[in-house]
């Protein structure tokens, strides 16, 4: 991907965006779930923020065990919309104080810095602003296809690799190509056994293809959307198609 997204700035506007709906429709349903409203949900991400900036400024040490102690509002609380623009100041501001490649605790090995925060917070408050625009009846906003694209790479690098890992999901060489129409981004992502996972970002053949825009894409990936629904195309193994949900558990 060429320029890559402003993750600072899409915390801040997608947050917005999230208390805008709050005060539109607080008690909503959330669509993909049984028991979240949008409250629950913005909730979710104001709690999030909140933590983020805890850590970031106390790293490298700091780590989730911060939720523990955080003080949060009921969901119902008229004061909750404040209170999620409050931590998304504090962690805007961490941000932008420090810098991306300073040490900082993480719960991917692989990367242990402030830049993979500013990544993670951006993404999950991106999914989570579609889900509480869809479930307060409001305007949804499209994403930005590079931010969307992003998204793709981080789900199906981090959380499909830490998810086969866990639940050490079958897997015989089924292969999936998916691609996006609207900006750069290819993936090609093998499963050769059970709890295991290649990921190229290229243009290359699997059992099966999957091809849309990034935020279509982003949407079915995530278990948000129906394929038809999100716009994604499908072709290939109807097989491997069926079994997309035990190859790559959600999140």
């Amino acid at each position: 991907m060429s320029t890559g997204p402003d993750y600072i700035a899409a915390v801040q506007a997608d947050s917005d965006r999230i208390v805008a709906a709050l005060a539109a429709n607080r008690e909503g349903a959330i669509p993909w779930s049984d028991t979240w409203t949008v409250q629950d949900c913005a909730r979710h991400v104001g709690g999030l923020h909140h933590v983020m900036a805890h850590v970031i400024e106390g790293r490298p040490t700091a780590n989730f065990s911060l939720f523990k102690t955080l003080e949060q509002p009921a969901a119902s609380d008229p004061a909750l919309g404040p209170w999620i623009a409050g931590g998304t100041a504090a962690v805007v501001g961490q941000l932008k104080r420090t810098a991306p490649d300073e040490p900082c605790w993480s719960w991917w090995p692989e990367d242990q810095t402030v830049g993979f925060w500013a990544r993670r917070v951006s993404l999950e408050t991106l999914v989570h602003r579609w889900d509480v625009e869809c479930g307060a009846g409001v305007d949804i906003a499209p994403a930005d296809p590079r931010l969307a694209a992003d998204a793709i790479d981080e789900f199906l690098d981090i959380f499909v690799g830490l998810q086969r890992v866990l639940h050490t999901s079958p897997g015989a060489g089924e292969s999936v190509h998916v691609h996006c129409t609207d900006t750069d981004g290819e993936w090609f992502v093998e499963f050769p056994a059970p709890g295991e996972r290649v990921l190229r970002r290229e243009h290359a053949k699997g059992d099966v293809a999957f091809r849309g825009s990034a935020e279509g894409l982003l949407l079915y990936l995530w278990g948000r959307l129906p394929a038809d629904a999100a716009g994604v195309d499908i072709v290939g193994d109807p097989a491997v198609v069926a079994r997309w949900p035990e190859l790559a558990p959600s999140i």
